[in-house]
């Protein structure tokens, strides 16, 4: 061990290697310099149907000598369109990055911090540095990703499979190829001056502003005309001035009001739609994220319990995220009703479903009455559904939703290869579509974007309803352009796979489970007195999206996995 690094950061690291070395994650693989532990370099695989297919991203992490208490800086050497290379020495803004010691776990592994990465590689939210280029110009880079690479000394020594494989393709290249990259690039830089030439401010914002300019330009002229006329006048004792200065004040302003008047007119031409899709949800209550917490009108301990545990997780106001329990009320008697209208008025955080009645197995119609009532009330950017039964880490989860936010987001931990149920309480008669479940996110909690909850929420009448309302979700999203992003953070299967520290939601616990795990966050800052290493009930796995769904989610990933 090298003498200026720390033992607890090198055995960290050792073991974190070793890890790699034995269940490798897919798309990516990392190691340090022999040098230095302290620096790794990794390699990020394009995924299929991504625009960085075919790629191979080579990039730096930089581990502080006191991880992994704190996080590390985060590096791109090869560039994507995505990210900034370090010509420009930026180091990347992301949750997982020392640009946020605030969010950083201790628990998180190398593998975890490059499946972050990787998961916001694909998405187009903005950060320091990072970079908006088009998806032509990423698919471009991909194809120029591996003959960059190959310059790089260090590179071609950490990986040198890659590398050689990398020589065989550029061997193959014939000159037809080559020419299509060089015409792909000339494309490309002729589109930039087209939009270079087209950048301009908006033609209603800039003739507005000089409308306005010359109305008060006119404005003052006359001001100035009319006070100088008349000292002029009346030291000569000339009465007329009255009619005269008068008519030329009223033909000034005139003139004024009507280049106003053109301006306003102009301008409002333009912004017409965007005030109209404003004034429709003015009235609502604004947060980033809308929870929606789905109990039975008798929960009333449990509703207590989430209040006393993960509601209190996060000091935030309601601009960042409002949480509301879901609940029921049509067949209620005048009693029940009572108990809950008091509850409600106590603590403010129960939506009533008035046309709902509450049934084991109508879940999946309360799942939706719930995206209406969401959408009807709240103005919202992400929607997360989740259980009573579930307990949710507030706050690492709305800083992590910041780097993978997307308009058409669809997150959680994803099932592709379900069969249906023909059999038991959770049987699905009506299912017909295919001899599998669609890919769908599982029910303990995931997160919808605003797009996606108005789109279920408008066309609600038009849905099948079947019984497993998980399944349902993926069912009515099936045919949209959703971003599927599977992350095993989300513990929210049928039962909880055991405790990790990693976990953002975790599903099905008991009251006291939930008790003792915030009590664990308060004391420890951990969610786990004791992690599932030692006590696994059920495998994890990394969602393969290159395969069919039937194929998608073998459990052998290893314990790395949350």
């Amino acid at each position: 061990m090298p003498s200026e690094v720390p033992t607890v950061a090198f055995q960290r690291l050792k073991k974190d290697y070793q890890r790699l070395l034995k269940e490798p994650v897919p798309y990516m693989k990392a190691a340090p310099l022999e040098s230095n532990i302290l620096e790794w370099r990794y390699i990020i695989i394009g995924a299929p149907k991504t625009p960085y297919e075919g790629g191979i991203y080579h990039g730096k992490l930089l581990f502080p000598k006191d991880f992994p208490f704190k996080p590390p800086a985060i590096l791109m050497l090869t560039p994507s369109g995505r990210f900034q290379v370090i010509t420009v020495n930026t180091r990347l803004c992301l949750s997982i990055s020392d640009y946020h010691p605030d969010t950083w776990n201790p628990a998180w592994t190398v593998s975890t911090i490059i499946t972050g990465l990787m998961s916001f590689m694909n998405d187009n939210q903005p950060t320091l540095g990072s970079l908006n280029s088009s998806e032509s110009e990423r698919r471009l880079l991909a194809k120029k990703s591996k003959a960059f690479n190959i310059k790089d000394k260090v590179f071609c020594t950490m990986f040198p499979e890659e590398a050689q494989e990398i020589r065989d393709d550029i061997q193959k290249m014939n000159q037809e190829e080559l020419d299509s990259i060089k015409d792909e690039e000339t494309a490309i830089r002729n589109r930039r001056r087209g939009d270079a030439s087209r950048g301009v401010p908006r033609l209603s914002a800039l003739l507005s502003n000089m409308m306005m300019i010359a109305g008060v330009a006119v404005l003052a002229f006359a001001v100035r005309y009319v006070v100088l006329a008349a000292i002029n006048r009346l030291t000569n004792g000339e009465m007329r001035f009255y009619r005269l200065s008068f008519q030329t004040y009223l033909l000034v302003a005139g003139a004024f009001c009507s280049i106003c008047t053109l301006a306003v007119i102009f301008n409002c031409g333009w912004e017409d739609n965007n005030n109209i899709a404003l004034a429709s949800t003015a009235h609502l209550s604004e947060t980033f994220l809308f929870v929606s917490v789905l109990s039975s009108p008798n929960e009333t301990e449990r509703r207590q319990n989430v209040r006393e545990t993960w509601f209190r997780l996060s000091a935030k106001g309601p601009s960042v995220f409002i949480a509301k329990f879901v609940v029921g009320t049509m067949g209620l008697d005048s009693e029940e009703r009572k108990i809950l209208e008091e509850e409600n008025a106590k603590f403010g955080d129960l939506s009533f479903l008035k046309r709902h009645e509450e049934a084991y197995d109508k879940l999946a119609k309360k799942t939706l009455f719930s995206f209406q009532n969401a959408y009807d009330n709240f103005k919202f950017k992400f929607f997360l559904k989740t259980d009573a039964d579930s307990f949710v880490r507030i706050t690492p989860l709305i800083m992590n939703l910041k780097t993978v936010q997307h308009p058409m987001l669809y997150w959680g931990f994803l099932d592709g290869r379900a069969k249906p149920f023909r059999k038991g309480k959770w049987k699905e008669p009506e299912w017909n579509l295919c001899d599998r479940y669609l890919p769908y996110q599982l029910g303990g909690g995931y997160i919808l974007s605003y797009e996606l909850v108005r789109f279920l929420a408008t066309n609600a009448p038009l849905f099948r309803i079947y019984k497993n309302e998980d399944v349902s979700v993926g069912a009515w999203l099936a045919g949209l352009d959703v971003k599927y992003v599977h992350d095993p953070r989300f513990d929210t299967e049928w039962t909880s796979r055991g405790c990790s520290n990693e976990y953002l939601i975790t599903h099905k616990h008991t009251m006291q489970e939930m008790t003792q795990m915030y009590e664990n966050l308060k004391t420890t800052g951990k969610l786990c007195a004791k992690e599932f290493h030692f006590c696994r009930r059920r495998l994890s796995y990394v969602y393969d999206f290159s395969k069919p769904p039937s194929e998608c989610c073998t459990r052998v990933n290893g314990t790395n996995i949350p």
